[in-house]
């Protein structure tokens, strides 16, 4: 990154408004949904064949 755009990043990101407060509800909400997201992975892993989940790691490893 040159001088010129890593400046400007640096004027626009010391002038933005940051609020805490909503950044760390944003952060808390987001690891809510990452544990659902889990809970529902793992349920799903429990409920399917070994062939048929192991199938599709091998599709999304290709």
């Amino acid at each position: 990154m040159s001088e010129y755009k890593l400046l400007n990043f640096f004027i626009i990101f010391a002038t933005m408004k940051i609020n805490l407060y909503e950044l760390r509800e944003e952060k808390k909400k987001n690891f809510e949904e990452r544990l659902k997201f889990i809970d529902r992975y793992v349920e799903w892993l429990k409920k399917t064949p070994n062939r048929e989940w192991s199938r599709q790691q091998a599709e999304l490893s290709e």
